[in-house]
């Protein structure tokens, strides 16, 4: 059985998809305003609880190799960053989720808070002192190319059916992953722990844009 983590908080409600559409701009505003209360836990490293979203490291992982560090989704995203707030600390004031909820879809306050939630969301920002390091980490696998034999080009990401069935998630919660040869038994959404040297670099595709590549030594087919 595969083991989920917490899922993060823009993943609550739909909002990516509602963030990456803009639509409906003021009931997604008012529901980021009531989750401030909750914001902190939930951006916190989320290894050890549970709920719906995250795969998680389980049986199938083998122990881990000298030097390689074992890494949560949520150590890919800076400490205390927030996209509704990308220029102020995690404890710094925030919207009144009343003054939110009076907003209406057509006021210019709550199209300018939109599209900077957007643009923060756009330039997610990386965490630089993992470039380099060799690290492991579990995922779902959104291929960017499949053909016989299997892929070896693929963005790994947090929960199911992103890139897919839904919006990406901020490029802070993508990473590029390509493979010297191509992995069998690889297709869209499989469940996979790829061991590696990861690197703070953007990559685009044409499903999404990732904020770090990861070059394999191993990938393991989980699921």
């Amino acid at each position: 059985m595969i083991r989920i983590a917490k899922a993060p908080w823009w993943l609550k409600l739909g909002l990516v998809a509602a963030i990456a559409t803009g639509v409906p701009v003021a009931m997604t505003l008012r529901s980021l305003g009531a989750m401030d209360a909750t914001s902190a836990a939930d951006t916190t490293d989320t290894t050890r609880a549970s709920g719906a979203g995250q795969p998680r490291a389980g049986a199938a992982s083998s122990p881990l190799p000298d030097g390689v560090r074992e890494l949560a989704w949520s150590a890919l995203m800076p400490p205390g960053w927030d996209p509704r707030h990308p220029s102020a600390s995690a404890t710094a004031t925030r919207p009144d989720p009343q003054a939110l909820a009076s907003l209406a879809d057509d006021d210019p306050a709550a199209r300018q808070m939109m599209a900077e939630l957007q643009d923060a969301f756009a330039n997610a920002p990386v965490r630089p002192e993992l470039d380099g390091q060799r690290v492991r980490l579990r995922g779902y696998v959104v291929p960017l190319g499949v053909g016989w034999g299997g892929t070896d080009e693929f963005l790994l990401v947090p929960y199911y059916g992103a890139c897919i069935h839904s919006p990406p998630p901020p490029p802070n919660q993508i990473v590029h992953v390509k493979a010297p040869a191509k992995i069998v038994g690889v297709r869209s959404m499989s469940v996979v722990t790829v061991t590696g040297r990861i690197q703070a670099q953007a990559t685009s595709s044409v499903l999404a844009t990732s904020g770090y590549r990861l070059t394999p030594e191993d990938v393991h087919l989980d699921r």
